[in-house]
């Protein structure tokens, strides 16, 4: 049976496709006139977004910022949708009550 992930346990999926349909709406919404956006507001939402993401995904235990560390190291990204425990202090997430 597979580990359920890291995101999943901590109930901070919903984190990561907040923080991507902003990056998303903020990258596409500009190449369309219908939309209204400009290229200027389109980056500003498309950063807001990638930033959120950074910034709000973080282990519950410690508060270390999962994505933050995954973007300076891409080995991270592996345990937040692999693994049960959290890359920087190894508290596991499957236990939990």
């Amino acid at each position: 049976m597979a580990t359920p992930s890291l995101l999943g346990l901590t109930g901070q999926y919903w984190k990561l496709v907040a923080g991507m349909l902003l990056l998303l709406v903020g990258s596409i919404a500009p190449l369309f006139e219908a939309t209204g956006m400009s290229w200027t507001v389109g980056t500003i939402v498309a950063c807001v977004g990638y930033a959120f993401t950074l910034l709000a995904v973080r282990c519950p235990n410690c508060g270390s910022r999962w994505f933050w560390q995954a973007a300076l190291d891409a080995g991270v990204y592996r345990p937040l949708f692999k693994e049960s425990t959290c890359p920087s202090c190894q508290h596991d997430f499957s236990n939990r009550g």
